[in-house]
């Protein structure tokens, strides 16, 4: 066994090493003092404190996250993670690639934006739209391009003055780039910088959506064109969509909507198009039809409207084209609409207009209708 190591003076010193080892000493030997205790680990550097995307921690960001979406969506659809919203939530949370990291803000065509493109993808059955589906794995490079590959959807054109982004791209819906990159989506350019990145149009035509039109659209103000032909969307028209005071065009005709026509919708002062023929929409063509002052065209038919045409029509000088067939509407057609026809003197603007007038007992008089049905 080891012979224990002496004991110097100051007990305070480490050990000396065994004394065979040393040469005789004439004197005494001392130590000085240690300045401090010493180990056998070896130190180490305090490390720096972790950082974290946007100064906060993850469950701090989720956090920030939830409490903004829920300035647009009733917070207690997050709480049921079948619901478009959770969905959204989720996947802008913790699965969105884009780079860098987006942080919870108050501008509103950032973080709010994508997320309600995001819960409208989920609320329409994304995954099983024909084209434009998010990526399997939205990590994986080859994914993303193998999905942008799937997605040649771009906007309708409509020649527009004002400069547009993302109005020719087709990448895929939740892919890791700015959403006005993703097929079937426009936003405002640079040259209305207060509006710059806010969506301009959502443009989807025999794409297989389904599902339902979620009321979160309505919180998309700076939308002029709502483009939702030839789907499968059921359920009504959210009232919410009436806060779009700048749409020009609602066409979600070939779909599955029911319910009345949202009194909300005949507050949309700059609507030029309204274009909902061959669902199931039931009830009456209010008379508040004469707000929508700018409107040019009207189709209406193949669906389940009743009751009169309202003689405010006719109070609709700019409307050129209108489509009322296949109703359950009865009734004449009120003289202020044939008063706008374009073969009255003086002539109007109004070349097409059709109702169900054929046969010996119409369902609606009209001897000015440009064609019966």
């Amino acid at each position: 066994p080891e012979t224990p190591a002496p004991v110097g003076p100051n007990p305070e010193t480490p050990a000396p090493v065994e004394p065979e080892t040393l040469a005789p000493s004439p004197f005494p030997i001392t130590f000085a003092p240690s300045p401090a205790p010493t180990t056998n680990q070896p130190t180490i550097e305090p490390s720096d404190s972790p950082t974290f995307p946007c100064n906060l921690t993850p469950d701090q960001r989720a956090a920030d996250i939830r409490a903004l979406m829920s300035t647009v969506t009733d917070p207690v659809l997050f709480d049921d993670p079948s619901t478009p919203q959770a969905q959204a939530l989720d996947w802008i949370t913790n699965e969105d690639a884009i780079e860098p990291v987006l942080c919870p803000d108050v501008s509103f065509c950032g973080m709010v934006q994508r997320y309600i493109l995001a819960a409208f993808y989920y609320a329409t059955e994304g995954g099983d739209w024909s084209q434009c589906s998010a990526p399997a794995d939205l990590d994986d490079p080859a994914s993303v391009a193998a999905a942008n590959a799937q997605c040649n959807r771009v906007v309708t054109p409509f020649g527009v003055a004002n400069e547009r982004v993302g109005d020719t791209s087709t990448d895929a819906w939740l892919g890791p780039v700015n959403e006005c990159q993703w097929g079937g989506v426009a936003c405002w350019g640079s040259d209305t910088p207060n509006l710059e990145l806010c969506i301009d149009q959502l443009d989807f035509e025999n794409d297989g959506l389904s599902g339902t039109l979620i009321s979160e659209v309505g919180e998309l103000d700076s939308l002029r064109f709502l483009i939702l032909e030839q789907g499968s969307i059921e359920g009504q028209i959210p009232p919410e969509i009436g806060d779009l005071q700048r749409l020009l065009i609602l066409d979600m005709d070939f779909n599955q909507l029911t319910g009345t026509i949202p009194d909300e919708i005949y507050g949309l002062s700059s609507l030029q198009q309204l274009d909902l023929n061959d669902n199931q929409i039931s009830g009456v063509i209010s008379s508040s039809i004469e707000n929508l002052r700018l409107l040019t065209f009207l189709q209406l038919d193949h669906n389940e409207f009743s009751s009169t045409i309202p003689s405010e029509m006719g109070t609709l000088q700019n409307l050129r084209i209108a489509f009322l067939s296949a109703n359950d509407l009865t009734g004449e057609m009120p003289e202020e609409v044939c008063a706008n026809r374009n073969n009255t003197v003086p002539p109007g603007v109004l070349g097409v207009l059709v109702t169900d007038c054929a046969g010996p007992d119409p369902e609606v008089e009209c001897a000015c209708c440009s064609s019966c049905a």
